[in-house]
């Protein structure tokens, strides 16, 4: 009784598909969109499916109790297997027939109904068409550059403005150190020069010091040769010695007094020198701080890296507004739709095109016919593997009457575990 209820239930359920089939081959020649060569393909595909899919009962001892069993277990898997492909396959069939009936639905609205339809579409592509030039703007960051811009977004603005100032007053420092080193070359060269000065003043005593005395051994020679007044000659020697004795004097003072003044401007300068290399240093180690912790190489790069982020940020935000604008006009494209009686508006917002579009709305048809028809094949296939596993556990059942009953008890076990 059991397996003649079961069998009957799948008669059911094949009458079912039938129908469906029927229904198929309707629509099918409503929209003949595909050519009799696809056609034979299909057929060819099922018959190959089902060639392999054939029961060889001559290569299983019936006699044997575990062949027969796994035998009848096998056909009864195969049934139950094909029936739950059918059950999806119509699902999908019901689906797609939605979809077309929408369609249909959408193709046959009037055009005040269509007004505010279209307008929501125009919306909808217009916001695509911005999210499309966004995605094309490559990012000019690296995701770590721009991860550790948005860390320290509020810290930046004052880091970069003492950084530049920093920059700034790094590179008067060492315009002040270049102005120091050769203000002090000039000094050392001048004390030089002071030096030289004075051992030549004290050249020019002793050569004055050794004349004097050649002057006055020739005036006394001269007197005593010639026993000649010569008091007029030693006033004049005199004299010239006194003059040039103050002549020199008075310039190594000068030089000393020079060399003095030099030495106190090179230790100002080198005064200036250390305190401008410490200011030097100082400044050096905090811009060097400042590098490692931004990663960066110079304010310059930290100002790019900034504007950048800015730019990013924004188009970020811009991105953020979009994505919100087109789920208001996708929403409101589903309420309009459901509206008017479409049974499933929900896929609409993503091909929204295809209503304002009358060649992408025929692709998108082909394409629906096209899968109902490989439905129709896996349909075909299915009830085929259906009835050959019912009719071969029939003629099992009959041909082999002393296992009636326990091919019918495994059938019953099959179904239960099902």
């Amino acid at each position: 009784m059991k397996f003649r209820k079961w069998l009957k239930e799948k008669l059911k359920s094949k009458n079912k598909n039938e129908k469906i089939q029927r229904d198929l081959e309707m629509e099918n020649q409503e929209g003949n969109h595909t050519t009799n060569q696809e056609e034979n393909i299909e057929e060819s595909s099922l018959e190959d499916a089902t060639r392999h899919m054939a029961f060889q009962r001559e290569r299983v001892r019936i006699e044997k109790k575990e062949d027969r069993e796994r035998y009848v277990r096998n056909c009864c898997e195969q049934m139950l297997e094909a029936s739950n492909e059918t059950e999806s396959a119509k699902y999908e069939y019901h689906l797609i027939t939605a979809y077309l009936n929408d369609m249909q639905l959408i193709e046959n609205l009037t055009e005040e109904e269509k007004v505010n339809i279209c307008g929501t579409v125009r919306k909808i592509q217009g916001l695509e068409e911005e999210q499309n030039v966004y995605k094309k703007n490559r990012s000019k960051l690296t995701v770590r550059q721009y991860n550790f811009a948005q860390r320290y977004q509020e810290d930046i603005p004052d880091v970069l403005n003492r950084m530049i100032e920093n920059e700034k007053y790094r590179e008067i420092l060492k315009s002040d150190m270049r102005h120091l080193d050769n203000e002090k070359a000039a000094l050392k060269m001048r004390k030089q020069d002071l030096l030289q000065e004075q051992q030549n003043i004290k050249g020019m005593s002793v050569i004055a010091f050794t004349t004097l005395l050649a002057v006055i051994v020739l005036i006394l020679a001269f007197q005593i040769l010639f026993e000649s007044d010569v008091r007029l000659a030693y006033f004049v020697s005199m004299l010239a010695a006194v003059l040039a004795t103050a002549g020199l004097f008075l310039k190594l003072k000068d030089s000393k007094e020079e060399l003095n003044y030099t030495e106190r401007c090179m230790n100002k300068a080198i005064g200036l020198q250390n305190r401008t290399k410490i200011k030097f240093v100082n400044i050096e180690n905090a811009l060097d701080y400042s590098y490692e912790k931004y990663n960066v190489k110079s304010a310059q790069e930290l100002k790019r890296i900034w504007e950048y982020y800015l730019r990013e940020r924004e188009e970020q935000q811009k991105i953020k507004r979009n994505d919100q604008d087109l789920d208001f006009y996708g929403d409101l494209l589903i309420k309009q739709l459901r509206h008017l009686g479409v049974q499933d508006p929900n896929v609409w917002p993503q091909q929204c095109n295809a209503i304002v579009d009358n060649r992408e709305m025929v692709e998108i048809r082909h394409r629906l016919i096209s899968r109902r028809q490989k439905i129709r094949t896996q349909l075909d296939t299915n009830m085929k593997i259906m009835q050959d596993a019912k009719d071969e556990i029939s003629r099992l059942v009959a041909d082999h009457k002393e296992y009636a009953k326990e091919i019918l008890e495994i059938v019953d076990s099959v179904e239960r575990g099902a």
